[in-house]
């Protein structure tokens, strides 16, 4: 693990210098404790050696001079039980910075963890609209869920790995300062014996990405189920998308056994292959250099406590290598979000409409030119206007450009050439927030959380007053079925509303568009779902705001019926306009629209039963 890499990946998930620092500084400050209580068992082993003779012991050491000084200094005699007292202080105080050190890894942990998901959540709902459609949202959940729990892991082991490093190096200094030639051979030793277990470390490497990419398979399967249960369960084919979940399952619990058997390996093999190295060392010691008695049990204790450490660090080394790969996904996925923001445009406010939004020759292609061939154009050369304080209706086929052309209204889709102007100024001279403010949406499938109807009305306006929520609710026809629920306005909806009913849901939501009089209305097939009770009701509503509102109302229209009283009716057919106007000029004109009300309003009778058939 290089130093430079390390603190990029850190850098790249959030990680500040000073919290590193803070972290490691602890650790250095518990190492330092931690040799001064360790090198006070030398002076005692000596102290018990030479029977308590301090002043013999000082006449041939520079260290009992230094402790003979410390003593006289405090005004403390220098006796074993000085020694011993010393040396647990030491002790005492390095578990203090320890304590002090993995408070501080951890509130960094969660931290982290908790930045990195707001920032990973804010970028995704700024990200431009064309991102989000190939966005696969199983792998973004898993990514803002178990990748990140594992990114910040790696960081966590990497500073743990930093920190062990420390600790050894500590160690390594003060078995020097015993013994130079047996600190080398210790050395050289252990380093040979590292290089035996590379080959370990590159497999957990290795396996790291498949686990990585295990999850973010298991996380798609998951989230694309779990959005069309229905279809599931309608088409019969449950066993076959269990033995599928099933499948996915046994390959990530595979991965990640293999990856823990590894880590396990790698760990109960240090353990024994140092003390050998250990013995081995004890031997060099004694028959070769020939070292005083307490030097080597001081050395060969610090040795013992310096395995687990090494055991630890290399532990820890491997769990950072085997979490790259969601350090890499993280990375990322946020590099990503960060690059497909959207523009903040310009800085005008729109605040109201007055004379209207007109398109000029707009065009639009979803995607980019792939092996020299250029998408097809949902949109090409398409100029309109739509006069403010009125009511435009887009109909046509399915795939005829209409939820496009909307979408490009408030900016969430960027047109390749031509413009929209707003009262006459163009839309990037706004600001994006502007734009969306001014402009109030009501979709084909309300999103309704469980919450009560004035938290869903006042969705659209958070300031919104009770007054203003009744009165928005009274225009969009929904007041009077709102009163009848248990507790009224504050009657819990349960999830996605289950408690009402279609028209009921898009009646309430047509309310939440209301209340934040917005200067533009888009409805997008408002009575598509629609029973013909409920598609009255909702044309009822849509009677009310034309009446008491000046709001300019765009509005996709599916069922015709909806749409015919509109002011302006357009008609697209294949990106282009092909027709325009009222119901009644369109009705005599023919075309698509004459047919396709014809369609719906007729009543086509059913085919005699062939004779005989049974």
């Amino acid at each position: 693990m290089l130093l430079p890499d390390f603190i990029g990946n850190a850098r790249q998930l959030g990680y500040k210098r000073r919290w590193i620092g803070m972290i490691l500084g602890l650790q250095l400050c518990a190492v330092l404790f931690e040799g001064a209580g360790i090198s006070m068992v030398l002076p005692i082993l000596e102290h018990i050696k030479a029977g308590g003779d301090t002043a013999k012991l000082a006449e041939g050491s520079q260290l009992w001079q230094w402790l003979s000084v410390i003593a006289a200094s405090l005004s403390v005699p220098l006796n074993l039980v000085t020694l011993m007292l010393g040396a647990f202080i030491a002790i005492l105080v390095r578990q203090v910075f320890l304590l002090a050190r993995d408070v501080a890894n951890n509130w960094v942990r969660v931290e982290t963890i908790r930045r990195l998901r707001n920032q990973g959540f804010h970028n995704f709902i700024h990200a431009a609209l064309d991102y989000h459609d190939r966005l696969q949202a199983g792998a973004f959940v898993n990514e803002m869920t178990t990748e990140l729990q594992s990114a910040v892991s790696a960081i966590t082991s990497g500073i743990t790995f930093m920190g062990s490093l420390i600790l050894s190096t500590g160690y390594i200094v003060i078995v020097f300062l015993l013994s130079p030639s047996l600190t080398m051979v210790a050395v050289v030793v252990l380093l040979s014996v590292a290089m035996l277990l590379v080959k370990v470390m590159v497999r957990i490497r290795t396996i790291g990405i498949q686990v990585t990419e295990a999850n973010q398979q298991l996380s798609r399967f998951l989230v694309e189920r779990l959005q069309a249960v229905h279809l599931v369960r309608l088409s019969g084919v449950e066993a076959a998308e269990e033995a599928s979940l099933k499948a996915r399952t046994q390959e990530q619990r595979d991965r990640i056994f293999d990856q823990g058997c590894l880590l396990a390996l790698l760990g109960v093999l240090i353990e024994p292959i140092v003390l050998a190295v250990a013995f081995v060392l004890l031997y060099v010691a004694v028959t070769s250099l020939q070292l005083p008695f307490e030097t080597v049990i001081l050395f060969f204790f610090i040795l013992l406590r310096l395995v687990p450490q090494m055991k630890e660090g290399l532990v820890q080394r491997q769990a950072y290598l085997g979490l790259l790969a969601s350090i890499e996904v993280i990375s990322k996925r946020l590099t990503e979000l960060s690059a497909m923001r959207e523009p903040d445009g310009g800085t005008r406010l729109l605040e109201k409409l007055d004379q209207g939004i007109s398109f000029k020759n707009i065009s639009f292609r979803y995607g980019s030119a792939v092996a020299g061939h250029s998408p097809a154009a949902a949109l090409e050369n398409v100029t309109l206007e739509i006069p403010a304080g009125t009511m435009t209706a887009l109909v046509g086929p399915s795939g005829a450009g209409k939820s496009t052309l909307v979408d490009l209204i408030p900016r969430l889709r960027v047109p390749q050439s031509g413009a929209i102007l707003f009262d006459g100024v163009p839309q990037e001279e706004f600001s994006s927030a502007s734009l969306r403010h001014a402009i109030a949406y009501a979709p084909q499938s309300p999103q309704i959380f469980d919450v009560s109807p004035t938290e869903h009305i006042r969705y659209g306006r958070a300031d919104a007053t009770g007054q203003e929520i009744e009165e928005a609710a009274r225009i969009a026809q929904a007041d009077e079925f709102i009163r009848r629920l248990a507790n009224g306005y504050d009657t819990p909806l349960g999830e996605g509303a289950g408690r009402l009913s279609g028209g009921q849901r898009q009646r309430l939501d047509l309310a939440r568009a209301l209340v934040r009089r917005a200067p533009v209305l888009v409805l997008d097939e408002p009575t598509s779902n629609l029973d013909a009770d409920a598609e009255a009701l909702f044309r009822e509503a849509l009677h009310h705001i034309r009446v008491e509102t000046d709001i300019t109302i765009i509005i996709i229209g599916h069922r015709l019926s909806t749409v015919r009283q509109a002011d302006k009716i357009v008609v697209m057919e294949a990106g282009r306009i092909s027709q325009s106007g009222t119901h009644e000029s369109l009705m005599k004109k023919g075309g698509w629209y004459a047919r396709a009300f014809a369609k719906q309003h007729e009543e086509t009778p059913l085919p005699a039963l062939a004779e005989g058939r049974k």
